[in-house]
């Protein structure tokens, strides 16, 4: 997929192209950036309606290409590198949207298929 990123768009419209892309995955806009590996606050999120020009200080607009063999930590971590954008992407298990915290190193089409074991 390739996803324009430009000041005047809103959080909400890239999060539904990305969603339309692959709809077992979904991606979250965060105040602060989280570590590999590491999750991110819920009190962190932003505001959907907000516009991406608010929430970041690189104001470059260009394209972010996210393809399904590309690790969820790398599309994370691009996202941040390429456009001074904060996200925490998520997968949809057993009803229930959780962070894909200890599955970065999965590519995104291996995020369906595997269901991460939680611990106790």
């Amino acid at each position: 997929m390739l996803l324009p990123i430009a000041d005047e768009r809103q959080i909400l419209e890239l999060q539904e192209r990305f969603s339309k892309s692959f709809p077992w995955l979904k991606i979250e806009f965060y105040s602060h950036s989280h570590h590999w590996k590491e999750g991110s606050l819920e009190s962190e999120v932003i505001d959907l309606e907000k516009m991406i020009g608010e929430i970041r200080l690189n104001h470059e607009r260009g394209i972010l290409e996210i393809k399904s063999w590309y690790q969820t930590g790398r599309v994370e971590q691009d996202f941040k590198h390429l456009f001074g954008l904060n996200v925490q992407i998520f997968k949809l298990e057993k009803g229930k949207w959780k962070q894909t915290v200890s599955s970065d190193k999965l590519t995104l089409e291996q995020q369906r298929e595997v269901v991460v074991p939680t611990r106790i």
